[in-house]
C-alpha cells in the first residue's frame, strides 16, 4: 500500500513526499511499456522462427542459390547403316564472376591478361574488338549487370577448357554443355538441319523432328556466398535430364557422298546454276526410300555462324521438295500410260506426224505445238514417240483423253499434290485444270509433255516410279522408322494395272536401250529412262526464256527389276545445247555406274541387256 504524508512545509512548498515501495505513474507507464516491447518481440521470434519458418528459410536459401538450367543430350541422327551424321559432343561456356572481380581489382586483372593471352584471338573473332582492347573489354563486362552472367565465349573445346583450368584463373568458371557437330561438312546439310550454340533447331530433319531430338531440359542450383560470388555447384539438387531419341534416316552416306561428287563435278563441266539429285531404293521392302538428297551449290556447315546461322535463309532450301520445275519431257510416259490404261491407244496404234499439231483453224501463235526443232517423224508408234521424245506424239495422245480422265490419272499421280514424304516444307506443285479460268484445249495438250504444269523433283521421280511398284504409287520415306512392308498399293495408291505397268517398263527400257548413242547406258547394266528439256518459264517477265533450260534425267537400272530410282536435274546449263541427253543423262551413267559397283549389284548377262 503506497503511502505519503504532508507538513506544513511540504503543504507550503507544494511537493509530495513518497515512502519506500513507492511507484510514481512515469515509472508504471515505463513498465508497461516495457512489458508490451517484451511481448512484442516474443510475438515476432514466434512468428519468424515458427510461423513463417518454411517461407523465410526458402527465401534465404534462394538467396545462396541460383537456379541453373542443365540443357539435355540431345540425339543422335544416324545414316541407315549407323553412321552418325549429327551428333553432340560436351564443350563448355565461359563465364566471368562479377562479384570476385570486384572484390579484387589486381586478382581481375591478371585473369583478363591470362585471358586475353590464351583466347584473345576467338574473343576478337567472336565480338571484332581489337586485340590490344580485349583485357580492358573483359574487365568491363564482368562489371556490367547485363553482360555478367552471360558466356564471354560459347562452346569450348576439351582443349580450350583444359587450358583455362590449367591456369586456375581467379574468377574464371567454365559450364558445360552441349555442341552440335556434323562429321560430313557439306553433305546433306539442307536436308539434315543445323542446331546453333543457343541450341535451336533451325531448319532440316533438326527441326522437323526436334521435339524427339532435344529431349527435355533438367535444372541444378548454383551456391553462392554472401556476396553473391559462385561456390559452386550442387548437382545433387534439382532435375534430371531426359536425353533426346536417336533418329535412323534412310540415307545412305557412301550412295550421298557419290551424289554429291557427280552433282558437283557435273554443275562445273556444264556450267549449270544449281542441281539435284535423287536417289530412290527400289529393292523388296525398302521401296520408296531415299538414299541420297543431293543439292548444288553446297551449304558447308563450315561456312555457318554458329551464332547468326547461314548467311542466306535460300541456302537452307531443300529444293527437291520445295522448289518447282516444269519438268518436260520426262513427263511423257505418264501420258502414255493413262491412254494405254484406257484403252484408247495400243503400242501398235500410230500416229502421222507432221512436225506440228493445230487446235484451231488458224493454227497461229499459241493454237500449235511443234517439236523440238521443227523435226518432222511421219507414221511413230508410243516406242517410238518416247524414244524420239516427240512433243507432237505426246500432245496428239493425250489429247485422245476426256479431259476429266486426263486429269484424274494427273491427280492420281499426285500432279498438283504432296508426296506426303515425312519431310516439312514440302510444296504441291502447280496445275491448270479446267476448274481454272486460264486453261484453255491446249493446256491438256502441252501439259501432255511437261509444259504448263510444275512438280518438285521428288514428285517427278515418285510418280515415274510407278511403273516399278506394280503401277501403285507409293510415299517416299527418310525416316527409318517409317519403312512398310504392306503389299505396295496399301503403302500408296493405284495408279495404272500391272500389266500396264509391266508395258511401261518395256517402253522406257527401249527409250535408252534401243537407241545407240543414249548416253544414259552403263556397262554391264541395262536402262531404263526418259530425258526431259523444258524452257524455264521466268516469273519476272511472265514469259518464257528460250535460252534458258532445265535439264532432267530419271533413269532405273537394272531395267527390268531396278535396284535403285535415279533423278538428275541441272538448272540453266550453258553446255552442250543445255539438253538432258547430253548434260543430265551422262551424269546419270557416271553415278550409276558407281553405284552399282558399291551396292555389288550383279552385271547382266548380254543377252538380258538386248541393245540395239
Amino acid at each position: 500500500m503506497v503511502r505519503h504524508e504532508k507538513d506544513s512545509l511540504n503543504r507550503l512548498n507544494n511537493k509530495v513526499n513518497y515512502s519506500a515501495g513507492q511507484m510514481n505513474w512515469r515509472q508504471g507507464l515505463l513498465v508497461i511499456l516495457f512489458a508490451l516491447g517484451i511481448s512484442a518481440i516474443t510475438f515476432r521470434l514466434y512468428e519468424l522462427q515458427i510461423a513463417q519458418h518454411q517461407t523465410l528459410s526458402a527465401q534465404a536459401k534462394s538467396a545462396q542459390l541460383g537456379f541453373i538450367t542443365v540443357p539435355a543430350e540431345r540425339g543422335i541422327i544416324v545414316d541407315t547403316h549407323g553412321f552418325p551424321l549429327a551428333l553432340s559432343v560436351e564443350s563448355w561456356d565461359l563465364y566471368l564472376d562479377q562479384t570476385h572481380w570486384e572484390e579484387n581489382p589486381t586478382a581481375a586483372k591478371y585473369s583478363a591478361t591470362e585471358l586475353t593471352h590464351y583466347l584473345g584471338d576467338d574473343i576478337q573473332k567472336e565480338y571484332g574488338i581489337p586485340k590490344t582492347q580485349v583485357r580492358d573489354w573483359l574487365i568491363e563486362w564482368a562489371g556490367t549487370p547485363q553482360t555478367s552472367n552471360i558466356p564471354v565465349l560459347k562452346a569450348l573445346d576439351l582443349g580450350q577448357r583444359s587450358l583455362v583450368e590449367t591456369k586456375s584463373l581467379f574468377g574464371v568458371r567454365l559450364l558445360s554443355r552441349s555442341q552440335r557437330i556434323y562429321p560430313n561438312d557439306a553433305l546433306n546439310s539442307q536436308v539434315l538441319g543445323y542446331v546453333n550454340n543457343f541450341g535451336e533447331a533451325l531448319w532440316g530433319v533438326e527441326q522437323d523432328y526436334n521435339h524427339s531430338l532435344e529431349g527435355e531440359s533438367g535444372w541444378t542450383l548454383e551456391e553462392k556466398n554472401a556476396l553473391g560470388g559462385t561456390l559452386g555447384y550442387t548437382p545433387s539438387i534439382g532435375k534430371k535430364t531426359i536425353p533426346g531419341k536417336n533418329i535412323r534416316l534412310t540415307i545412305d552416306s557412301e550412295i550421298q557422298r557419290l551424289s554429291q561428287k557427280h552433282l558437283v563435278a557435273g554443275l562445273q563441266d556444264y556450267q549449270a546454276l544449281s542441281g539435284q539429285i535423287v536417289v530412290v531404293d527400289l529393292s523388296k521392302n525398302n521401296e520408296g526410300a531415299i538414299r541420297s538428297i543431293a543439292i548444288a551449290p553446297e551449304l558447308n556447315y563450315q561456312d555457318i555462324d554458329p551464332q547468326k546461322g547461314p548467311t542466306l535463309i535460300s541456302q537452307t532450301i531443300n529444293s527437291v521438295i520445295s522448289s518447282t520445275y516444269e519438268p518436260g519431257s520426262i513427263f511423257k510416259p505418264l501420258t502414255v500410260a493413262m491412254a494405254l490404261d484406257k484403252g484408247v491407244i495400243t503400242t501398235d496404234t500410230l500416229y502421222k506426224d507432221t512436225g506440228i499439231l493445230c487446235f484451231n483453224s488458224q493454227c497461229t501463235g499459241d493454237s500449235k505445238i511443234q517439236n523440238w526443232e521443227e523435226r518432222t517423224y511421219g507414221e511413230v508408234n508410243a516406242q517410238e514417240i518416247l524414244k524420239e521424245s516427240i512433243n507432237t506424239g505426246a500432245a496428239w495422245i493425250g489429247s485422245q483423253l476426256p479431259a476429266s480422265e486426263f486429269y484424274n490419272y494427273l491427280d492420281l499421280y499426285n500432279i498438283g499434290h504432296k508426296t506426303g514424304i515425312d519431310l516439312h516444307g514440302e510444296v504441291t506443285g502447280d496445275l491448270i485444270s479446267p476448274e481454272n479460268e486460264s486453261w484453255q484445249l491446249i493446256s491438256q495438250a502441252t501439259q501432255s509433255y511437261g509444259h504448263g504444269l510444275r512438280v518438285t523433283p521428288i514428285q517427278a521421280i515418285m510418280a515415274l516410279t510407278t511403273f516399278y511398284t506394280e503401277g501403285c504409287l507409293i510415299e517416299p520415306f527418310i525416316l527409318e522408322s517409317n519403312k512398310r512392308v504392306e503389299p505396295l498399293c496399301e503403302r500408296g495408291h493405284r495408279v495404272v494395272s500391272t500389266s500396264t505397268a509391266q508395258t511401261m517398263r518395256e517402253l522406257m527400257r527401249g527409250v535408252v536401250e534401243n537407241k545407240p548413242w543414249h548416253q544414259a547406258k552403263v556397262k554391264g547394266y541395262s536402262v531404263a529412262g526418259k530425258t526431259g528439256t523444258a524452257i524455264r518459264y521466268d516469273t519476272r517477265t511472265g514469259r518464257y526464256s528460250e535460252d534458258k533450260m532445265d535439264a532432267t534425267f530419271v533413269g532405273f537400272i537394272p531395267a527390268e527389276k531396278p535396284r535403285l530410282a535415279i533423278l538428275i536435274r541441272l538448272t540453266e546449263p550453258q553446255k552442250n545445247n543445255s539438253l538432258a541427253g547430253s548434260t543430265a543423262a551422262p551424269i546419270f551413267a557416271q553415278l550409276a555406274t558407281e553405284l552399282m559397283a558399291y551396292l555389288h549389284v550383279p552385271t547382266e548377262e548380254p543377252n538380258q541387256i538386248a541393245r540395239k
